[in-house]
């Protein structure tokens, strides 16, 4: 009789799976594209004939520029509508998601041609935000039909260069296919964990300043839920009266994890479709579903940061709503004996959540929490101070240099935190390094889809 097969293990059945997505591009887009014998999925290589090949199309690729993203984009929501409850309808129209997928294109292929590896600290976001949104592995499948699709409409290559790109693709999509599953299964097996949504119930509501209002959710099957780490997010799930389409959004767990609620802090922005349904028709007891936490802001130097230099200093950089996840690491790190330098930048004091709570911590905790505050534009009741608990220290845009004798630059194990725009990020970045604040000591999230942010982009390289 015949022997049985072996058990398949979960990167054979991966490999196989991507290999048959790539049967379902049309025969006319792929052109002779085929399974190269150079192509070792399982070691995620890429053969060297087609890395040249990238390498000498990539600025025929970077010279269509976001236009390249935006008809991938076009192409692939004509073919399958239903990925719209998935993408952020807001960063679509304004164009932030098409600048966004461009970069890491640009990003993951340079990083591929000058150092032989994927942009990992680029992709561990990436990897994340994929499972925050529940995305499949079939979901690869779309994307690559589109993305080679694309390559064919713009710049109708030879079947070579479409064989390269699709290489490097299906190396890229197994990378990311086997990681997410990591995640989903390490989530899944928490105790309180799930996997895709689950129903919450709307607690509480309060208000945290003229724009910021904080909700708290409870599972609605009364089960624990899982912990988090601080400055993870949840994705709420929203799907208003008479839209097109439902809609996701990440927002920070804020606070101390309980197992009982997640708590988060949300900006209500001009025309925000997501943000202005929370604020003006979401009551408490009303229901929505949550993706369970996930997010990478933690990762960097998390080794250095939580167990291994518990005595060290740490920084805290924000702008607007990037206060929430630092606000949840530092609920993590303010019983410690370290010392916090808490740096937030704000428009002034009706724009700025969370003050009481920080005023208050500054009173309560007398030594070992520095705290320093700009607002770009005070309001006549903003009064400035240089204590501890002023409303306000410093007039205008956050300059570090303003506050150069309290920032731990003797100790090169100190670490920064910065969230906020790309703008604010970039800047810091900028200013800090002046300072001689050594670049693997910075670490940093951004609210905004993941693009092009000058110095910041090298983090990635």
């Amino acid at each position: 009789g015949r022997y049985p097969k072996a058990p398949r293990s979960h990167r054979e059945r991966l490999e196989e799976r991507t290999m048959r997505r790539f049967g379902a591009l049309p025969k006319e887009t792929l052109r002779g594209f085929r399974h190269p014998s150079a192509l070792n999925l399982a070691a995620r290589s890429i053969s060297s004939a087609n890395l040249e090949v990238v390498r000498e199309t990539l600025p025929a690729v970077a010279a269509v520029g976001p236009d390249f993203t935006g008809h991938f984009y076009q192409r692939m929501f004509a073919a399958h509508p239903e990925l719209l409850n998935t993408f952020n309808v807001s960063n679509q129209r304004e164009g932030r998601q098409q600048k966004a997928l461009f970069s890491a294109i640009a990003c993951t292929a340079t990083s591929v041609l000058e150092h032989g590896t994927f942009p990992n600290q680029l992709l561990a976001g990436v990897h994340h935000k994929h499972c925050a949104l529940n995305v499949l592995p079939e979901q690869y499948e779309v994307v690559g039909t589109h993305l080679l699709g694309t390559i064919v409409d713009l710049l109708d290559p030879p079947s070579h260069v479409l064989e390269a790109w699709g290489e490097l693709y299906q190396a890229l999509a197994t990378e990311c296919i086997d990681r997410s599953e990591e995640l989903y299964l390490a989530n899944e097996q928490k105790e309180g964990g799930w996997r895709g949504e689950r129903e919450f119930v709307l607690k509480r509501k309060q208000a945290k300043s003229d724009t910021v209002t904080e909700f708290t959710f409870a599972p609605a099957d009364g089960q624990p839920i899982c912990s988090y780490i601080p400055g993870q997010y949840t994705t709420v799930w929203v799907e208003g009266e008479g839209w097109t389409n439902r809609q996701p959004r990440h927002y920070t767990l804020v606070g101390v994890p309980n197992g009982e609620d997640y708590t988060i802090g949300v900006k209500k922005e001009p025309q925000g479709l997501v943000s202005g349904f929370l604020h003006d028709q979401l009551s408490v007891g009303d229901r929505l579903p949550l993706s369970p936490p996930f997010g990478d802001f933690h990762v960097k130097h998390a080794d250095k940061i939580w167990v291994l230099d518990s005595q060290h200093p740490v920084v805290f950089l924000s702008a607007g709503m990037g206060i929430t996840p630092t606000l949840s690491m530092l609920g993590h790190v303010k019983n410690e004996q370290r010392t916090v330098l808490w740096l937030h930048a704000a428009e002034n004091g009706r724009l700025h959540p969370y003050r009481d709570y920080l005023v208050g911590l500054a009173q309560a905790k007398s030594e070992g929490f520095t705290r320093r505050v700009w607002y770009n534009h005070p309001e006549p009741e903003d009064e400035i101070g240089e204590d501890n608990t002023s409303v306000y220290h410093f007039k205008g845009t956050m300059d570090v240099k303003q506050v150069e004798t309290e920032l731990p630059l003797h100790d090169e194990h100190a670490m920064y935190f910065m969230c906020g725009p790309p703008a604010f990020m970039d800047s810091m970045s900028k200013q800090l390094s002046s300072l001689g604040v050594p670049r693997q000591n910075l670490a940093f999230e951004s609210f905004d889809p993941w693009e092009e942010g000058g110095d910041l982009v090298k983090q990635y390289d």
